[in-house]
């Protein structure tokens, strides 16, 4: 203030020669002037800031009155477990024993003797084909067959008494033998005309109908044996020494919203070049037969086990601008509790979880609900 003063009187003066200065002259002294009045008022401003803080601040001020702002948070404390990683590969249903049955031989359909939905046993006749010539063909032969048979019964008992030639002989032994080996291929051909169950299952689709011609190689039914399933899997080539056969994983079936557990009954051992994958397959029962072939499922793998791990919620874990992870917990100073900061060492992450490596320990209390909302030495206040 006093160079403001000194100032002002030193302008003063300067009027009364002011007829001697140009305007140019007296332009620059007014913007000093400006200049110099408010390095002043700035100067004044800043003393009784301090002034003002000192009154505040001295122990016999009645206006001296602190309030401190509080976050409302709430905390938990810190799980003890067996802590599991699990990674996860999708796959489709695989029946054991599923078969297409078709027609060997040329026919009319004559007969479907089971519906489809229908359980049947191993052996038991599906469909039946017109085979009146095949079976006429058969008796014939049978005919022959017996005939043969009688024929060379008295040759040979002539022969074992040296009567006869051995010529007559061996022709009858001959024309039985051939007949007996044609009859056995006839007989294949006439039950080629049945088709059969070639296990036991549940006969799943009937493709023709009755009166339709069927050819070689056309497909006639589906048998299916839903008791036995499997689900084959692509497994990244970096579990190729998680998995091992005689194990156990789960398998989840989105459809169903439900969980079994399978037996690891293959394990590849070549790795596709492609894809850098090898072929995982699981074995689980089905009773009822409610999972169905190329039915969806995800294989649920087991590649990480801690036992007494330190689990928390992951989504209390943030990461500063370093790339540190913490988490908050608090410490009372006496008068408040305040906000602290605890950098942490993150191990693998699952469903939610994480398990802490380094930085807690198990009477660790950290902040859940509001953790984002605070920052070190923030007041808090505990719900």
């Amino acid at each position: 203030m006093k160079k403001f003063g000194i100032a002002i009187l030193a302008t003063s003066i300067g009027l009364a020669s002011c007829g001697e200065k140009s305007v140019e002259d007296l332009n620059t002294e007014r913007k000093e002037m400006v200049t110099a009045q408010k390095e002043a008022v700035r100067e004044h401003e800043k003393a009784l800031h301090l002034l003002d803080s000192s009154i505040q601040a001295h122990p016999d001020s009645a206006d001296l009155r602190v309030t401190v702002k509080t976050v409302a948070v709430t905390t938990d404390t810190v799980n003890i477990k067996t802590f599991e990683h699990f990674f996860e590969v999708h796959g489709n249903v695989e029946v054991v024993e599923n078969a297409v049955l078709v027609a060997e031989v040329t026919g009319t359909i004559k007969n479907i003797v089971v519906r489809e939905g229908q359980y049947v046993k191993q052996g038991d006749l599906i469909i039946s084909i017109d085979a009146s010539t095949a079976k006429s063909g058969l008796k014939e032969l049978e005919k022959a067959y017996e005939l043969a048979s009688k024929v060379f019964k008295k040759q040979n008992a002539l022969w074992e008494q040296k009567i006869g030639s051995e010529i007559q002989y061996l022709e009858a032994k001959n024309r039985k033998e051939s007949l007996q080996q044609k009859l056995t291929t006839t007989k294949r051909q006439v039950d080629m005309y049945s088709i059969r169950a070639p296990f036991s299952g549940t006969v799943d689709e009937i493709m023709p109908r009755v009166g339709e011609a069927a050819m070689p190689g056309y497909p006639m039914a589906r048998v299916l044996n839903l008791k036995k399933i499997y689900l084959e899997a692509d497994v990244s080539e970096k579990y190729v020494s998680t998995l091992q056969t005689g194990g156990f994983v789960s398998v989840m079936f989105p459809s169903l919203k439900e969980e079994v557990l399978a037996k690891v009954t293959r394990v590849g051992n070549f790795i596709n070049p492609a894809n850098r994958t090898f072929k995982v397959r699981v074995e689980f029962p089905n009773p009822d037969g409610k999972y169905k072939p190329n039915q969806l499922a995800v294989l649920k793998i087991r590649d990480y086990v801690a036992e007494g791990a330190i689990v928390i919620p992951s989504k209390t874990i943030q990461q500063d601008r370093n790339g540190n992870n913490y988490v908050y917990t608090f410490k009372n100073d006496g008068k408040n509790n305040r906000v602290e900061k605890l950098v942490v060492q993150v191990g693998k992450e699952y469903q939610g979880a994480s398990e802490i490596l380094q930085g807690l320990d198990s009477n660790t209390v950290f902040i859940s609900k509001g953790a984002k909302n605070v920052q070190s030495r923030d007041a808090i206040e505990l719900k």
